[in-house]
Formats: structure tokens, C-alpha cells, sequence
């Protein structure tokens, strides 16, 4: 007789079939599958009582433990070690004003209207409004990332998006700390002075977010240089997925903030150890497992968070209020992204314009990170802490507008996904800065991809048949489809390249080529000692600042002709299957009929 399965086994494969079959099926109507998951975990939440079998138990699987150790790790690292920091460098202001001095304010905005507007009659009502507002005042990177992998935005865009809830993520988390002990304090009746309270919320807000950080330089760093020593693909994957949780763990249990330090190590790698230090055949693996990995934990994450939302809802004209005016706080508060972006883009040769500054206002959308921000105010309700705030010792009062606090938090997330979510793809297109490329575009790039496959393809048959791993004959049976190829989307390009589109994409294209070139060159130069720091400083900075306006351009270039037919459509039929080499039969069966001829 075998060991009966764990309790939770049931509930966890149930979820992942359930989240699977939900994302397949929305996969195939182009629909964003973790706002379907979303609304698929509201429907079992309403009605699984009649439905799901009595053993299957999905409340209380998301847990604050759950989403910060298990969850978001991975998550995060995946997203930071896809990103280039080159172009983090490049859109530094925006990224920062809206991580650091934004997430401030949008917490203070959101705290003021919540405590006026809800809790102006009870006491210590303002702190209560300003630890709701650290709750919401991130947009949430899980969310956020999930969303714009579909949406088919400009790069930039999408590095913006995509930087600012990256980092003003470890920024609210920071915050929330320190406004969870200090409401805790203020409860118990301890006196506070302003001016002590601002002192010690910097200094540890600076100390997370720096041990957070050189934790995770660290982390990526030493993980960068084992990936340089290893040839086996199957152990530098498993590197990378030892840093996503290792990375957070080690800030963590130094102090610091877990989430910057797995951003920081994702970075390093993504950017130095996957690129120097890890095999073809290893990158090709970590893609895809990777790929595989977020995606079931994402499929389970949105299902549970569905789940976990339907179960706070009385649907009462309380409830209503408190949902409305959270919602409307949070999309007040998130206006700070106008002001904010524009003071980035004083003496910003690349300004982020003012219809960007639209979508990003609007894909601010929370999800899994309120939630277990709320799991852990959930606990401490529940287990009131002992803890030292300012040298003395202080047992935490009670929070007694846990449920009000809940009901808004949850109406936020819930706004943000469904409607924020939904919604987003068709505002970019409304405001002309989403769409597929121009149909001369697509042609263009169908016929270079194939010149470049079918090119890599006969270098590599000419080396085989160099080791003599491969005859002659063979060689040119395989070869001569290539040929054949290169030879038409040759003439295709040349035909395209007229076009205007294309035209004024190669040319801009070209010029970033020979900026990019002439940067590599002056710091080579550098190091080889052939021309001082001071005149490569010089130098560079006027090549960096030339390459961000050429991208700059290259997006508007491409904004201007983007159509609303979808990507898919015009791909479909342009791909040729010239590109997969002769079958075996085919190349063997050519052998044997010569042979027989001959």
C-alpha cells in the first residue's frame, strides 16, 4: 500500500488543469488568458459549491508566504533577465521619478481621499489610509507583465511600463513595512514625534532598498561567473532558477528587500551571464523552460486570485461605496504620471509624449502584490507582533478597519484586471500607438529572416561537408532549396525596399548599426589605452545620446504605419517552408536513384 497524497495535492492539480484548459482556450480567441483565468476564478468562487468536488479546496492556497517565496520570484526574474539594460539606462528618469518619489505620492494621494472619504471619523483614520495607499500605490509587476507581453506595444513603451512596475514594486513593499510598524506603534499608544517618524521611515528605507540591492548584484554577479565556468546546459538552467529564489531569500533574511535584489540579479545575468557565459544550446533550453515555468505559475496565480476576490464581496450599498471610492482613488492617485513624466523630459531629446502618457496611466494594474500585502496585515490582525520601533519595545494595537481595508483593495484589483485589462489594447489602438506593422514591413522582414536562416543554414552544410559528416551529393541536394530561397526573397527585398516604410526603417536601421559600431570601437579603444577617458567620456556621450533619438525615431516610424489588421493574418502564407531542410527519405531516396542510374 503506497503513502496517501498530501491533503493539498488535489486542490493543486485541480487548479492547474483548471487554469491550463482556461488559458488554452483563450489562447486560441486572442483574448488575454490571465483575465480570462481572472474571470473563470470569480465563476468557481460563485458557484463551485454546486460543481467541484467536495475534496477540492482552493481557498487558502494563496497565501502571503505563497505569492512572495513562491510565486514572485521566479516571476520577477524572468521579466528583469528579458530586459535590456540599455534601455533601462536610457528611460532612467521616467523609471525612477515614477518608482521612488511616484509611489510616495500616489501612496499619500490614495491615503488622504481614503481617510476623508471613509475613515474620517475614526481614530487614527490618516494611518490607517496611508497603509491602504502603500497597499495600491505599485502597479503590480506580475500583472503588468503578464498584459503587456500581448498587447503588441512599441518597445519603449513597454520598457517603461514594464521598468516602473518592476521597480516601484520593491519601493511600496519597502513603504508598507514601514507604515505597517509605525501604525502598529501609533495603536499602542506610543507618542511620536514627525520629525522622528521621517528620520527613521529614510533610514530604513534606505537601508532595504541598498542591502536589496547589493544582494542582488551579488547574487548576479557570482551566478554570471559560474555560468562561465559551465558547458552543461541542464546545470546553468537550474543556475538561474537558484538565483530567482536565492537571490530573494539572501536579501531577505539580511534585511533587505527581496524583491529589488531578484530585479537586480535578473538584470546582471540577463545581461552579462546568459549572453557571455551560457551555451547556445543552454540558452535555447532556459527560454523555454522558463516560458513553461511562469506560465503555469501564472495560470495558477490569476485562477486563485479570481478565486480569492469573489470571497469578500456582500454586494451591499457599503460595499459599493468603499469600491468606489477606492477605485477612484487609485485612478486619481495615478495621475501623478502626467507631472511626473514630464519633468523627465526636460532636456530629453526622446520625450515621452503625452498619448504615452495616457497608456500608461491606464495599464497601472494591481493584482497579486495587494494581495498578499493584505495577507500580511491579515495576519497581524489575527497575531498582534511584539517588535522594537524607535528603541522601545512595542506590542502592535489592533487594526480595526481590516474589512473596510479589504473590500477596497480587493475592488481595486478586481477594477484593474477586468476592466483596466481589458480594455487596454483597444486604447492603444484608439490612440494610434498599437497595431501591427505595415503589410511591406512584414513582407520585408518575412524575406530577411529567410535570406538569414537559409544563408546559416548552407554555411553549416558547408562545414559538415568539410569534416566529411556529409557527401557531396547530399550536400547539394540539401543546399540547392536554400539557394533557391536566398535567390527569391533576395529579389522580394530589393522589390520592398522601395517602399517608403521600408525604406526609412533600413536607412534608420543602418544608422543605429553604425552608432552602435563606433561605441564598441571608443571603449575598446579605452581599454586598450589608445585614447584617454576624458575623450572617450566625451566622445560616447554624444553617440549615446545620437543612438536614443535614432530609436526614438525608429518608433516613430513605425507608430505612423501601423495598421489594425493583426500581425498573424499577414504573416500567415508569407513564411515559406523552403526554410525546414529535405526530409530523410527525401535526401536518402535521391541517393539511391542516382546510384541506380549510375
Amino acid at each position: 500500500m503506497s503513502a496517501p497524497p498530501p491533503v493539498w495535492m488535489g486542490s493543486v492539480v485541480a487548479v492547474l488543469i483548471l487554469s491550463i484548459m482556461v488559458a488554452m482556450g483563450a489562447k486560441k480567441t486572442s483574448f488575454p488568458y490571465t483575465i480570462a483565468l481572472v474571470i473563470v476564478g470569480l465563476f468557481a468562487g460563485w458557484t463551485g459549491e454546486f460543481w467541484m468536488p467536495e475534496d477540492i479546496e482552493l481557498s487558502g492556497l494563496l497565501t502571503a508566504e505563497m505569492i512572495f517565496y513562491i510565486l514572485l520570484p521566479p516571476l520577477l526574474f524572468e521579466g528583469a533577465s528579458g530586459m535590456h539594460i540599455d534601455k533601462l539606462k536610457q528611460n532612467w528618469k521616467p523609471i525612477s521619478l515614477l518608482a521612488i518619489p511616484g509611489v510616495v505620492i500616489n501612496t499619500t494621494i490614495i491615503g488622504i481621499i481614503c481617510w476623508k472619504l471613509v475613515w474620517a471619523d475614526v481614530e487614527n483614520g490618516m494611518w490607517y489610509g496611508l497603509l491602504l495607499g502603500s497597499i495600491l500605490a505599485a502597479t503590480d509587476p506580475v500583472s503588468v507583465l503578464a498584459l503587456v507581453k500581448t498587447l503588441g506595444a512599441p518597445k519603449r513603451l513597454s520598457v517603461l511600463i514594464e521598468g516602473e512596475s518592476l521597480f516601484n514594486d520593491g519601493t511600496a513593499v519597502v513603504l508598507f513595512n514601514i507604515l505597517l510598524f509605525t501604525t502598529l506603534a501609533v495603536l499602542s499608544g506610543l507618542d511620536l514625534s514627525v520629525i522622528s517618524l521621517i528620520k527613521a521611515g529614510l533610514s530604513e528605507f534606505l537601508w532595504v532598498v541598498l542591502v536589496g540591492a547589493v544582494a542582488g548584484s551579488l547574487c548576479g554577479l557570482f551566478a554570471s561567473w559560474i555560468l562561465g565556468q559551465s558547458d552543461d546546459h541542464l546545470v546553468e538552467i537550474s543556475i538561474t532558477l537558484a538565483l530567482a529564489f536565492g537571490a530573494f531569500l539572501m536579501a531577505e533574511n539580511m534585511g533587505g528587500s527581496g524583491v529589488i535584489s531578484v530585479v537586480v540579479a535578473g538584470l546582471l545575468v540577463g545581461n552579462k551571464g546568459i549572453k557571455e557565459g551560457m551555451t547556445p544550446t543552454a540558452r535555447i533550453g532556459m527560454h523555454h523552460f522558463w516560458e513553461v515555468f511562469c506560465f503555469l505559475i501564472n495560470c495558477a496565480l490569476f485562477l486563485l486570485i479570481g478565486y480569492e476576490l469573489i470571497s469578500v464581496f456582500s454586494w451591499d450599498a457599503h460595499v459599493v461605496y468603499l469600491a468606489s471610492v477606492g477605485i477612484g482613488a487609485a485612478l486619481i492617485a495615478r495621475l501623478v504620471i502626467f507631472p511626473l513624466t514630464t519633468l523627465a523630459n526636460i532636456g530629453n531629446p526622446n520625450p515621452v509624449s503625452t498619448r504615452w502618457q495616457v497608456a500608461m496611466w491606464w495599464g497601472g494594474l494591481r493584482g497579486s502584490i495587494p494581495i498578499a500585502l493584505l495577507l500580511l496585515v491579515s495576519h497581524v490582525v489575527h497575531h498582534p507582533p511584539e517588535f522594537e520601533f524607535l528603541g522601545e519595545m512595542v506590542t502592535g494595537g489592533q487594526i480595526t478597519v481590516y474589512e473596510d481595508m479589504l473590500i477596497i483593495a480587493f475592488s481595486v484589483v478586481l477594477f484593474s484586471l477586468l476592466v483596466q485589462g481589458l480594455t487596454m489594447k483597444a486604447m492603444l489602438r484608439r490612440l494610434g500607438i498599437s497595431g501591427s506593422p505595415a503589410d511591406a514591413e512584414v513582407r520585408y522582414e518575412v524575406a530577411l529572416a529567410e535570406v538569414i536562416g537559409s544563408r546559416a543554414a548552407l554555411r553549416r552544410l558547408s562545414a559538415l561537408n568539410t569534416q566529411g559528416l556529409i557527401s557531396d551529393d547530399d550536400q547539394s541536394t540539401f543546399a540547392e532549396p536554400y539557394r533557391a530561397r536566398v535567390r527569391e526573397s533576395q529579389e522580394t527585398i530589393v522589390e520592398l525596399s522601395e517602399a517608403n516604410i521600408v525604406h526609412a526603417t533600413r536607412v534608420e536601421r543602418a544608422r543605429r548599426e553604425l552608432i552602435m559600431a563606433q561605441i564598441e570601437a571608443l571603449h575598446d579603444a579605452e581599454r586598450s589605452g589608445n585614447i584617454s577617458s576624458a575623450v572617450s567620456i566625451t566622445a560616447l556621450a554624444g553617440l549615446n545620446k545620437a543612438l536614443g533619438e535614432s530609436e526614438f525615431i525608429q518608433e516613430e516610424i513605425q507608430d505612423a504605419s501601423r495598421t489594425e489588421e493583426e500581425i498573424d493574418t499577414i504573416v500567415e502564407g508569407e513564411v515559406s517552408e523552403v526554410l525546414i531542410p529535405e526530409s530523410t527519405e527525401s535526401i536518402v531516396g535521391q541517393s539511391q536513384e542516382k546510384s541506380e542510374e549510375e
